[in-house]
């Protein structure tokens, strides 16, 4: 009697247990899916190392985000996340918590690594090494970057990244970009181009795009190029010899001496046909889809016209007389320079 009576009593506390077990799961996933008590979206980061459960001395992400007041319970958040075999998905990055989040969709932004993005730019013709320079000035990536990109290999363009991210992370995305864009324009190019491989392709947009900052000239500058290989004659572009000596590095900038236009390198397009042996720099998308598809033309010559633009010319005496302008002009721009100056 007194047996059946102890059997009956552990089952009615087995069984008050178990209603008492449901119950809090049921709690535990009501809170888990409720409207959160944050009143104001708030910025949350999620660092390098950082863990779901606080270890040693080290606060977890759980209990910070109860201590931002983004999520109400930290026991609540750890158990469903655990539950849902989401506590070791944490994504490094800063995350943006709208207000009312709840901790499911909290635990989802921060195993997202949809962090907020930020953007590092880099301008068409910028060389492999000022883009290297570049990504070691972003603070906020991560990494070396240990050997310059071979030139013209990169697409410039702006790219986003998350805080952490490494700096080789956006080497490699560029130089993927690049493969596609050299791709397409090469499988679109002219026929008859004295242009016979991708690395030609690249030589050739690379010049076009330190020759000319207009869009619209970029068919024209092509074409020329175009029309002095196939005539057999040197390029003569002076982006070539500042690439001579400068390496890519605009610390190395300096103005073009007669010296340089008689030594014997390969870059001196004044002196010798054909092409440099490498890209002068990384040219962009319209650039390559130029060098690839030069606009039909009659000129051999440009020079600058003094707005920005070039004054295109078919033969070396009309070069010679537009030549003549730009000097005048440059000489007119330069005392007018030295006036304003000394008032």
């Amino acid at each position: 009697m007194f047996a059946r009576h102890i059997a009956a009593n552990f089952v009615t506390f087995l069984i008050v247990a178990l209603i008492a077990v449901g119950g809090a799961i049921v709690w535990g996933k009501t809170e888990f899916k409720t409207e959160g008590p944050l009143v104001a979206e708030k910025t949350f980061a999620v660092n390098p190392g950082d863990r779901l459960s606080s270890s040693g001395s080290r606060k977890g992400v759980a209990d910070r985000l109860e201590e931002a007041g983004i999520i109400k319970s930290a026991t609540v958040f750890r158990t469903a996340a655990r539950y849902a075999k989401q506590d070791a998905q944490l994504k490094v990055g800063d995350y943006k918590i709208p207000a009312g989040a709840s901790m499911e969709q909290v635990l989802e932004i921060v195993n997202s690594g949809v962090g907020i993005s930020k953007n590092v730019t880099f301008p068409e013709g910028f060389t492999s090494f000022q883009i290297v320079e570049r990504l070691k000035a972003v603070s906020d990536l991560t990494g070396e970057i240990t050997a310059i990109p071979a030139e013209g290999t990169l697409a410039p363009n702006t790219y986003g990244y998350n805080r952490n991210a490494t700096r080789q992370s956006i080497i490699d995305k560029m130089a993927a970009a690049q493969t596609k864009i050299l791709d397409a324009a090469w499988e679109n190019r002219a026929e008859g181009l004295p242009i016979k491989t991708k690395e030609e392709a690249l030589i050739v947009a690379s010049i076009i795009e330190k020759e000319t900052p207009q869009k619209e000239e970029l068919g024209l500058v092509s074409g020329v190029i175009v029309n002095r290989l196939n005539k057999g004659q040197p390029l003569g572009m002076d982006s070539t010899t500042v690439y001579e000596f400068t390496k890519g590095n605009p610390a190395n900038m300096r103005s073009i001496r007669r010296s340089d236009l008689v030594k014997d390198t390969p870059y001196n397009t004044r002196r010798f046909k054909g092409l440099p042996p490498t890209p002068i720099g990384n040219p962009g998308k319209q650039a390559i889809e130029a060098a690839l598809k030069p606009e039909a033309t009659e000129f051999f010559y440009f020079v600058a016209d003094g707005t920005g633009g070039h004054t295109f010319t078919k033969t070396l005496a009309e070069h010679n007389a537009a030549t003549a302008k730009w000097r005048i002009i440059e000489r007119t721009r330069k005392a007018n320079e030295a006036k304003a100056n000394a008032n």
